[in-house]
């Protein structure tokens, strides 16, 4: 079972990925700072983990750059999820290194394909 980590400061929107995800048969965690994300990575044990931009504290880049730097995290697909502008957050995807993004709001079954679509992409 594929699993994967949220990284979301609302309470609200990691409740509803996580219910989605799991009917959708996937393991999930969530979190809700970036630290938090940081500290749960250390074993690298995450499929795919989705991560908000917009974080209190250390930002989504950060984050992304420093899981991206480390070892056992680096070859985990990193997804920023934002409701910010599509061209500004792909800009902001390329230079931390993430590998894509998805758009809030979610779309229930556009949502799924895309996550399938993220982690069939990074296992070949």
């Amino acid at each position: 079972m594929d699993r994967i980590l949220i990284i979301q400061d609302s309470p609200s929107i990691n409740a509803m990925l996580k219910f989605r995800l799991e009917k959708g048969g996937f393991s999930v965690e969530t979190v809700e700072t970036g630290e938090e994300g940081l500290e749960k990575t250390k074993a690298g044990q995450y499929q795919l983990i989705l991560l908000d931009y917009n974080l209190p504290g250390i930002n989504g880049s950060q984050v992304c750059r420093k899981l991206k730097e480390k070892e056992v995290t680096k070859n985990i697909p990193i997804v920023f999820m934002s409701a910010k502008d599509e061209d500004k957050l792909l800009q902001i995807t390329k230079e931390a290194g993430a590998d894509g993004y998805i758009g809030i709001p979610f779309e229930g079954k556009t949502f799924m394909e895309k996550i399938t679509g993220f982690l069939k992409t990074c296992k070949s």
